[in-house]
């Protein structure tokens, strides 16, 4: 086996472990309501939300970059067509 792999499953049987440990209830408090759940449900939800938001965060950043990318190669290659490119708005000054 690789070692990565080997590394997973030592991580995995950790956790595993730990929620094995947790099993005693816990109670969240919502507003008015108090829901008793087990104490690896809740740690299980916590860690599946974290990486639902760290790849979401991971999603927006790539693309916010790949629209940079492509904004700086449109850029360039408005200079090596010879055109104008301005980075400013053009703001009427004979307003004031």
């Amino acid at each position: 086996m690789k070692p990565k792999t080997i590394a997973l499953l030592v991580v995995l049987a950790l956790f595993a472990f730990i929620l094995y440990q947790n099993s005693d209830p816990a109670s969240i408090e919502l507003l008015f309501w108090t829901i008793p759940i087990p104490r690896f449900i809740l740690i299980f939800s916590s860690l599946f939300l974290g990486w639902v938001v760290g790849w979401f965060t991971h999603l927006a950043y790539a693309k916010g970059k790949q629209k940079s990318k492509a904004a700086k190669a449109a850029k360039i290659d408005d200079i090596e067509q010879g055109r104008a490119v301005r980075d400013t708005p053009e703001t009427d000054d004979s307003a004031t």
